[in-house]
């Protein structure tokens, strides 16, 4: 890990876990903000029948699983923060690789990940060949509100 990872409770209960890239200077300036990456949700769960608990690690924001996306956090929001145990930065480390192994799969499937949804002309039942002489051409005026 190149930076300062800091386990983090938010002021809405929250927590995570995440690289502290650059720390706020609330001295200089009240509007400044901390810049993070590779931030992780804590989700607790818990089974109250068996007296089990468990944890896992979600992406912070969504579409943010990329290890080099940087996030920026005010830190008011921030209730408290703490060195995370030697153990949980472990799992925290495989979570990160694992995150990085998992993009790098879907970026060597497809280069867009909604390709998956497009139509073809064979999806339709329409020929390649096929002409849309049904189709009836709309002329539209840019100075009129259509």
């Amino acid at each position: 890990m190149s930076g300062d990872v800091r386990q983090l409770i938010l002021s809405n209960g929250q927590e995570l876990l995440c690289e502290v890239m650059q720390w706020p200077d609330l001295d200089v300036d009240d509007s400044e903000v901390m810049i993070i990456r590779k931030a992780a949700k804590i989700i607790i769960q818990e089974n109250f029948k068996e007296g089990t608990r468990w944890f896992t690690f979600r992406p912070f924001m969504t579409y943010q699983d990329d290890n080099s996306s940087l996030c920026s956090l005010m830190p008011y929001h921030i209730m408290s923060i703490g060195h995370p145990s030697d153990l949980l930065k472990n799992q925290y480390t495989k979570y990160s690789r694992m995150m990085a192994a998992e993009l790098a799969e879907k970026i060597q499937d497809t280069n867009d990940p909604f390709s998956q949804y497009m139509e073809t002309s064979e999806d339709l039942g329409l020929d390649s060949d096929s002409s849309f002489d049904n189709i009836l051409p709309f002329k539209i005026d840019p100075n009129k509100l259509n």
